[in-house]
């Protein structure tokens, strides 16, 4: 009972961090509560008993990416524009189309039952195996990628304006 009030709790959390990440027209406000959806998706992992993940789900989404994206967000020139975006016109029309969609998923999500979980904490030999060994080369391709961004990233922000 405990676990299903908690998973409601997540679910709230982020659906309703979802859509203020969509609506809000603040970009840091956007940007926090991203971070915060990404803290319910770590309590989510966290349920399922995949502690690393969740882990993982917080070192690298909410510490990192989060960051990263609020120093771009730090970095960029803000100007007034005389005008609103496309898709901040949208929200009636694009509610009236996910309202049925979301009731559908939501129908959907709560005819399944729980079925035998395994021991927890016992996710973490069998991905050290998967990173380390038979992904050990496209994960460090992926960390050159980053980092080759992230230095792109910072050289694009220092340019001198002319």
């Amino acid at each position: 009972m405990i676990e299903a009030a908690f998973f409601a709790l997540l679910v709230i959390g982020m659906v309703g961090a979802g859509a203020g990440v969509v609506l809000l027209n603040r970009i840091t406000g956007a940007a926090l509560l991203m971070a915060f959806t990404f803290l319910c998706n770590a309590g989510m992992f966290l349920l399922l008993g995949a502690e690393t993940i969740a882990m993982f789900q917080v070192l690298i989404y909410v510490g990192a990416i989060t960051v990263l994206i609020l120093y771009g967000v730090m970095f960029t020139p803000q100007r007034d524009r005389p005008y609103a975006l496309f898709f901040q016109k949208q929200t009636p029309l694009a509610a009236l189309f996910v309202a049925p969609i979301a009731i559908a998923v939501a129908v959907f999500s709560f005819s399944f039952r729980d079925s035998t979980a395994g021991p927890k904490g016992a996710d973490l030999a069998p991905l050290a195996t998967s990173v380390f060994r038979d992904f050990a080369f496209p994960f460090e391709v992926a960390s050159v990628l980053l980092l080759a961004a992230m230095v792109g990233a910072i050289v694009l922000v220092k340019r001198e304006d002319e």
